[in-house]
């Protein structure tokens, strides 16, 4: 009998050690299954958001190689430039070289006054913050830190027919800021070569943008501004062409200076808050570009710093704004 009792709690230690090992191989077999599937669908999320990315990063490659040209076209005009350079360099020491054209204008140390009524700082200051060139990869971020500070603000947009970017024309409209227009193609040579060209090119974003978002656009920003020196028509031409349409445009007294080689987030904040207080109407300039990330960077500073500045609210432009005009 004593034998069969050890025996039967033998068998019972066995059965008992036989189960723990199948529970500890299922455990096993399962951990070894789950392990790789969480590893899976986070990689999966990571590829996922890699991916997006990318396709925002060929994006807007292929929106700057289309206003730009591509690397090595502009690789070409550099060493064109340079060659250019050198010829005149050696003309410059024969004492016959011809003064070169001005393309970098500091905007905001421009007098400009005469572009609006005569200055009365006394009073309410408003202050417009435009941004040029968008949407990018930046708008969303843009309008996130606008929409955390309660600002509206103005974008003078280019066209942009990839899906990717409707939802950002649509939510700058859907938010309350003001949708303005700034040439469909943004190429000088295009927009610039005529009177017939201009036309054609602003006929067709403001088409663009009313298919989009619903709104008729009334607002223009001319690419590089009306008193650029780049355009083969008389600018005054061009003006005509958007008063017959009903269009304002808009130039700035203010400019970030966020499109100069060497802009960081400090010349940025400090070439709008400091030149703000010189006008009593500002027009305010930055860009919305994937490469201008330093102005997003910046943005909320200098709200706050315009915010804290007496007497001085922030608009979007509307039809009251007295327009900041560089020509008449």
């Amino acid at each position: 009998m004593t034998s069969d009792k050890e025996t039967s709690k033998k068998g019972k230690v066995y059965s008992k050690r036989i189960q723990c090992l199948r529970r500890l191989i299922v455990a096993t077999v399962a951990a070894s299954c789950l392990i790789p599937t969480c590893i899976c669908i986070i990689l999966a999320i990571k590829y996922d958001r890699l991916k997006g990315d990318l396709d925002q990063s060929r994006a807007d490659l292929s929106w700057y190689r289309e206003r730009y040209g591509t690397e090595m076209e502009i690789f070409a005009q550099e060493a064109e430039a340079q060659a250019d350079a050198s010829v005149e360099d050696a003309a410059g020491e024969a004492g016959s070289v011809e003064e070169p054209v001005n393309m970098d204008v500091d905007y905001a140390n421009v007098d400009v006054s005469g572009a609006q009524n005569p200055e009365d700082i006394e009073g309410t200051r408003y202050v417009y913050l435009t941004f040029d060139d968008g949407p990018s990869s930046s708008t969303a971020e843009i309008l996130d830190i606008l929409a955390e500070y309660d600002v509206k603000a103005t974008f003078f947009v280019c066209g942009k027919p990839d899906a990717r970017y409707t939802d950002l024309y649509k939510r700058i409209v859907d938010e309350g800021h003001t949708l303005g227009m700034h040439s469909y193609s943004h190429k000088y040579n295009v927009i610039y070569d005529s009177t017939v060209s201009f036309k054609a090119d602003l006929d067709k974003l403001r088409v663009f943008l009313y298919e989009t978002t619903g709104v008729w656009a009334k607002y223009y920003r001319f690419p590089g501004g009306s008193s650029n020196n780049v355009s083969t028509v008389d600018m005054k031409e061009l003006v005509d062409c958007l008063n017959d349409s009903d269009i304002t445009f808009f130039d700035w007294n203010v400019s970030a200076g966020d499109d100069r080689a060497g802009s960081n987030k400090t010349t940025i904040y400090n070439n709008i808050v400091e030149n703000i207080p010189r006008f009593k109407h500002c027009v305010v300039l930055m860009h919305d570009a994937a490469d201008k990330k330093a102005t997003v960077e910046a943005l909320p500073e200098i709200i706050e710093a315009i915010q804290a500045m007496d007497d001085t609210v922030i608009y979007p432009i509307t039809d009251d704004t007295l327009p900041v005009q560089h020509i008449k």
